[in-house]
């Protein structure tokens, strides 16, 4: 019998950045050079966005010192998107997107072991707290749209506010909740048990479903730092591959 359902994370398992860090500045960048093109203009009003960006950029700072990157997603949410032309930062995801896809960013091993096992029959879903837009267009920009049956992530949360899509901030509840999300949105409405699920993952946030997995059905991807692979081998007897044939082999030949 084979394995049922294959489960992935996305920062640093597919793409290879471990967080949204760097897209984000490249939002914020793109969003201050937005402003000071407005306040040239005469549209003095684009002095708020600039001085909720400088406390966005303070809040952050301090908030990654302290390793609350938690409380980072949300001060971005809170200070940096909410108010802001969709349309205006989905354009500078799809650029960030594009020069990832183009510098090979991104994992096409794991997503060619994962297509291989979608066409044997098993399951495949994304559990990530990154952007769903993020995760969806990197994938169509590597013709592999329709590769996950379902993807469990954060979102823009949007309104139309006088005929113009805004964004409102960000859902966050996905955070330090990975197993229970697990649990709820895939063993739960699939009917499966742990023992047929294979999940990938690079990151604490992703230990706690390295616990709740028997030994082998954690699967270290090969972005993950060594000391992360060491460590999760060790502690939680993952699956650390070496080469691209390793995952494939491990999934398939059960």
């Amino acid at each position: 019998m084979t394995y049922q359902l294959i489960v992935s994370d996305w920062n640093g398992t597919i793409p290879k950045h471990p967080t949204d860090e760097i897209l984000n500045k490249e939002i914020a960048y793109a969003l201050l050079d937005d402003a000071k093109s407005k306040i040239i203009t005469g549209n003095l009003l684009a002095l708020r966005d600039i001085l909720q960006l400088h406390l966005a950029k303070n809040e952050i700072t301090k908030q990654l010192k302290a390793y609350s990157r938690g409380n980072v997603y949300k001060s971005f949410s809170r200070r940096v998107l909410r108010g802001k032309d969709y349309e205006f930062v989905s354009n500078v995801i799809n650029q960030y997107v594009s020069e990832c896809v183009e510098n090979n960013d991104v994992d096409t091993r794991i997503l060619r072991t994962i297509n291989l096992a979608r066409k044997c029959g098993i399951k495949t879903g994304i559990l990530s707290v990154s952007i769903r837009h993020v995760i969806c267009r990197t994938l169509i920009q590597l013709n592999l749209g329709d590769l996950f049956e379902t993807i469990v992530s954060n979102s823009f949360v949007t309104r139309n506010i006088d005929n113009e899509l805004k964004i409102l901030g960000c859902s966050f509840d996905i955070y330090n909740r990975k197993p229970e999300c697990l649990e709820n949105r895939f063993l739960k409405p699939y009917q499966l048990r742990d023992k047929d699920v294979i999940y990938f993952g690079d990151s604490e946030d992703d230990l706690g479903i390295a616990e709740m997995l028997p030994k082998g059905n954690f699967i270290v991807p090969f972005f993950a730092t060594d000391t992360f692979r060491q460590y999760a081998a060790a502690k939680f007897g993952a699956f650390v591959p070496d080469t691209e044939k390793d995952p494939n082999q491990h999934i398939l030949a059960r």
